[in-house]
């Protein structure tokens, strides 16, 4: 049934880029997992306005949320594919195409979300997406904060101790199960999904994501213990096909670059604005929020061994004051 699915979405998307062509019109298809009402969705219908605003009647802008056209990994392949033009997803679900893609993996990378802006709004960040573009065809917009990480389980953390041994659901990106098992945790693979069912069968003893992913998606429904302890900042971005990317004018690349920036500056306020109302939010669900000392968290930290190509980047970002 997947594999129809997924043939069905391509077809489609073949025969709209055809018929955008026939027209003389820029068609951008841009994919996303965000939920109907989520902050990612906002992201995206923000990038629509933008782009039609600023390029009138020679661009439209046709939105697919809430995995209408697959997983995020079946979207990647579209984008890579070419049948379409962009992704808005996190900057590690390239990890396997690209080993600067892992650096969203590292724990305790940044300092702070001001440390964060310094990196992708500077130098080292542009390396890095310019690094992507050149070894994997991605050419990612607008890398913003989505939050720092946090792990929600099923039962009281309130020490590295106390998490040791448990089953938690990573990404199936190698940078992220390294962090995770340097921490003394058992990373478990499972598809963004189909994690609330793993969490729910017991399949996996938590996760570990955003607080706003935790509410969107409503994981606080089937683990009731959220550990507060920042190990990763969640870098989001427009994933779009470097080869269409290229392809586009200096005006129409600039319009996109620019709405791309606006959708980050977005999300920043939002994180900043509604992280507290999330967890009073989340609280009044039930949840009971711990707050470990992760000085310990950042010690065990330091023990993950990254792939040698990683380790320059890590030490760039670092280096960032």
């Amino acid at each position: 049934m997947k594999a129809i699915l997924k043939t069905l979405i391509a077809a489609y998307l073949i025969s709209t880029a055809g018929i955008a062509c026939a027209n003389a019109e820029l068609h951008i298809r841009v994919g996303g997992t965000g939920t109907s009402d989520s902050p990612d969705t906002k992201v995206i219908e923000l990038f629509k306005q933008q782009v039609e605003a600023a390029l009138g009647k020679d661009v439209t802008v046709e939105l697919f949320p809430a995995s209408q056209l697959g997983t995020w990994s079946e979207m990647v392949e579209q984008v890579q594919g070419g049948v379409l033009e962009c992704l808005y997803e996190s900057v590690g679900d390239l990890g396997d195409f690209a080993p600067a893609s892992n650096i969203e993996g590292v724990a305790y990378l940044y300092r702070d979300e001001d440390h964060f802006f310094r990196i992708w709004r500077g130098p080292v960040g542009q390396e890095i997406l310019d690094t992507i573009a050149n070894e994997a065809g991605f050419r990612v917009l607008g890398p913003g904060f989505r939050g720092f990480r946090q792990f929600l389980v099923k039962k009281p953390v309130d020490s590295l101790a106390d998490l040791q041994g448990m089953k938690i659901r990573v990404p199936g990106i190698p940078a992220y199960v390294t962090s995770i098992q340097a921490l003394g945790v058992s990373p478990t693979s499972v598809a963004f999904e189909e994690a609330y069912a793993a969490l729910q069968q017991g399949v996996v003893d938590g996760l570990e994501q955003p607080l706003v992913a935790i509410k969107d998606h409503r994981f606080y429904e089937v683990a009731k213990h959220l550990v507060m302890t920042n190990h990763m900042a969640e870098t989001m971005g427009f994933i779009c096909g470097e080869p269409w990317y290229q392809k586009l004018d200096a005006p129409t690349k600039a319009a996109v670059g620019k709405a791309a920036d606006a959708g980050a500056d977005w999300y920043r306020e939002y994180t900043r604005e509604n992280t507290d109302k999330i967890i009073t939010e989340l609280k009044a669900s039930g949840v009971v929020v711990h707050i470990p000392n992760l000085d310990e968290f950042a010690e065990r930290a330091k023990t993950a061994k990254f792939d040698a190509n990683l380790q320059p980047i890590i030490d760039k970002i670092r280096a960032v004051q």
